[in-house]
């Protein structure tokens, strides 16, 4: 449950630190041309809008904001993305085309589970709630008298005719 609770409060914190990670990163153990920086510009936005999105999906679960705890299944994926990331700021020879498309397969599998979880989610809450509305429209059933009803009462029967003039 504590690694659970430690990926559910790096989920927006991650947004920040992992982009400027990347440029940190290049700073220190990149020794490329100015083009690279020019790309990690361009991907250090792409990346926090990306880990925030990934962040509101799984945050919109109630059953994540009640246990302030991603599930085990986000834990993996989010694991597994951030350490791609990071190692992608080391700039490894050789690697970091790899480490690139790592990173983006995480990113899609991320989404898609996020995605799948909340719908998973809100359809059973759906179908909760229509249950509820249909047992409350339904009507009550009244409950039969205890004692059988005699029909022995006398009836005033009145006829109405209408004259034709």
């Amino acid at each position: 449950m504590i690694i659970r609770k430690a990926f559910y409060w790096w989920l927006f914190p991650s947004a920040v630190v992992l982009p400027v990670w990347l440029l940190v990163g290049w700073a220190a153990f990149h020794s490329g041309s100015g083009w690279s920086f020019l790309g990690l510009l361009v991907l250090c936005p792409i990346l926090f809008v990306a880990l925030l999105a990934i962040g509101g999906i799984i945050v919109a679960r109630r059953s994540v904001r009640e246990s302030r705890a991603v599930s085990w299944y986000d834990a993996g994926v989010l694991a597994g993305w951030n350490a791609s990331i990071i190692a992608f700021g080391f700039f490894p020879a050789g690697v970091t085309g790899w480490l690139a498309v790592l990173g983006v397969l995480f990113f899609l599998g991320a989404f898609w589970l996020g995605l799948w979880e909340l719908m998973t989610e809100l359809r059973g809450r759906v179908e909760r709630t229509f249950a509820a509305y249909e047992s409350a429209a339904r009507p009550q059933q009244v409950p039969q008298p205890e004692s059988p009803i005699v029909d022995d009462a006398e009836v005033i029967i009145i006829e109405e005719r209408r004259r034709e003039d």
